[in-house]
């Protein structure tokens, strides 16, 4: 009781409250990608099936996180938790990404995308996303919190909050704005690289002494391409003509643009990416993705 006492008094101490502020803020860019994977894997859910899917998907993130905040200070000695994280959140990515080119397409006949659309598929990457995301999230507010259970506390009860309603108004947006999920996946990729940085650290100081991102850069990139081509049908070569057509003044003012900032400030943009690797390795991953498109439009081009 005395020690409940004394962490209630240290929140109304300055350093106790900008803890809890520090709390709040991580709670609301962390929850808010919890939120975001909720809301894209319930998008095609309709009524109860959507509430249900909401529900359960919040009630695993706070199981999950008051598990990890009892287990935070074992789970910061397992080396490369962070990077396994990582990699579990890209085969979110992975799914997310097959099911949105799979729309574009109509493909919603495929068996390999059926599943996704019950509410059984849904709650399945929801709990994947949650093992990651929560697990990124206690790490970061326990850190915060300043050892304060009570700050702890309160920062899980507006993260599940915080959740609940951004979830569901994040997928009823998307059902009026399609383009909202590609911004989604978007995060969601630049999330799970920050977890792969920094677990691939953590593995060099600690276990292999070397740096495998690089490595293990490539290997995801074959496996992306491999998988690419065994599940997602290649873009239309009239659509993309078309496209192209139908929006060659932004793709040229885009290129003047870049051209115009690689010449005047490529030095900051250049020292921009080696200070913020996150940023660099994202911008790769989009670089690839690309790639990726291109060739398997190609390879379809030629099969006719």
């Amino acid at each position: 009781m005395e020690q409940m006492y004394s962490e209630a008094a240290g929140i109304f101490t300055a350093a106790g409250f900008f803890a809890l502020v520090n709390v709040m803020l991580i709670d609301i860019v962390m929850s808010g990608d919890n939120a975001i994977v909720i809301g894209m894997a319930t998008k095609n859910l309709q009524g109860a099936q959507r509430k249900k899917a909401i529900f359960i998907g919040v009630v695993l993130a706070t199981i999950l996180r008051i598990i990890f905040a009892c287990t935070a200070v074992m789970l910061l000695k397992v080396v490369g938790l962070k990077f396994a994280g990582g990699l579990l959140l890209l085969y979110v990515v992975w799914k997310f990404y097959k099911e949105l080119r799979s729309e574009k397409h109509g493909g919603h006949e495929d068996a390999h995308q059926g599943a996704k659309h019950t509410l059984t598929g849904a709650i399945w990457l929801i709990i994947i996303a949650d093992v990651s995301m929560s697990l990124d999230n206690v790490l970061a507010v326990a850190g915060a919190a300043r050892e304060n259970l009570l700050i702890l506390g309160i920062g899980l009860v507006f993260s599940i909050i915080l959740m609940a309603v951004a979830s569901s108004y994040i997928a009823n947006k998307m059902d009026k704005f399609p383009q909202i999920q590609w911004l989604g996946l978007l995060i969601i990729l630049f999330v799970a690289i920050e977890m792969l940085l920094a677990g691939s650290d953590e593995l060099e100081n600690k276990l292999f002494h070397v740096n495998i991102l690089p490595f293990a850069s490539i290997v995801l990139g074959i496996i992306g391409f491999q998988l690419h081509a065994w599940y997602v049908k290649p873009a239309s070569e009239q659509k993309i003509a078309d496209w192209c057509s139908g929006n060659w003044r932004g793709i040229f003012i885009a290129g003047i643009f870049l051209f115009l900032s690689l010449c005047f400030i490529g030095d900051k943009i250049r020292n921009f990416f080696v200070s913020h690797p996150a940023a660099l390795y994202f911008a790769l991953a989009i670089v690839l993705f690309l790639i990726i498109e291109i060739i398997s439009t190609f390879r379809a081009t030629k099969r006719k």
